[in-house]
């Protein structure tokens, strides 16, 4: 099993997929970090990194919607429940 850690690691590839500019600034992303004012993140991006996650962890994750995705660390926890 991967660790919050190597979660948070794999999710930062997937933010750089999709915006390579903001790539430097993604080196302080942490569990608190908020996807939508800390990051910017819209809708359809939110939308866009939901689908992402299920391809790079080859999980699926239910019954979610992007509000269930507040910060990182909303993130990490579905992945990490799905992989368990």
């Amino acid at each position: 099993m991967l660790s919050r850690n190597e979660i948070l690691e794999k999710l930062k590839e997937i933010l750089v997929a999709m915006d390579p500019s903001k790539e430097g600034e993604l080196d302080n992303v942490n569990e608190s970090t908020r996807l939508v004012e800390d990051l910017g993140l819209m809708s359809i991006s939110l939308l866009f990194m939901v689908v992402s996650i299920e391809e790079k962890f080859n999980v699926e994750l239910g019954d979610v919607s992007v509000n269930d995705f507040v910060t990182v660390k909303d993130a990490i926890d579905h992945i990490e429940k799905c992989l368990k």
